[in-house]
């Protein structure tokens, strides 16, 4: 018995007028490796798609949050592009740190803040040369300052 394809070739048939139009609205992909255009450069859907996320973050939170969102807008904008390099790679660096390294980051963090130049370089001294159950235990003996809410 020869059976006929006619579901597939239904979906295609129907799809077909549809394709300039779906072509038209979709954004192009960008090639690997291709120089991607300025801000000024980006249609007002590309810009809009960017943003959304932003506005829904915005949206969503409390005013606390809010007023922490734009002291974190205000300070990046005084940074100078070196400072905002080494955050990035800072950010980086602690997006591929295990959950116990995050743990010890935090700890070191908030310990650090408290001390003067002179104590931070003893401690960071003192860090290098403790073996991986002294960091432990002193990450248990100074635990990181409880995380505000995002």
């Amino acid at each position: 018995m020869l059976r006929r394809p006619t579901l597939p070739l239904l979906f295609a048939l129907i799809l077909l007028p549809a394709t300039p139009l779906l072509a038209q609205t979709a954004a192009p992909a960008a090639a690997p490796g291709a120089a991607l255009p300025n801000w000024e450069q980006l249609s007002p859907a590309q810009r809009e798609a960017l943003w959304a996320p932003l506005r829904d973050r915005w949206n969503s939170a409390d005013a606390g949050q809010r007023q922490r969102m734009l002291a974190h807008g205000q300070r990046w904008q005084s940074m100078s592009p070196e400072e905002r390099d080494k955050a990035r790679r800072g950010l980086r660096r602690f997006e591929h740190m295990s959950p116990e390294q995050r743990e010890q980051a935090r700890a070191l963090f908030g310990q650090m803040r408290t001390l003067s130049p002179a104590q931070r370089d003893a401690l960071r001294e003192r860090w290098s040369q403790m073996t991986p159950e002294q960091r432990k235990d002193w990450v248990r003996e100074n635990p990181p300052p409880p995380a505000k809410p995002r």
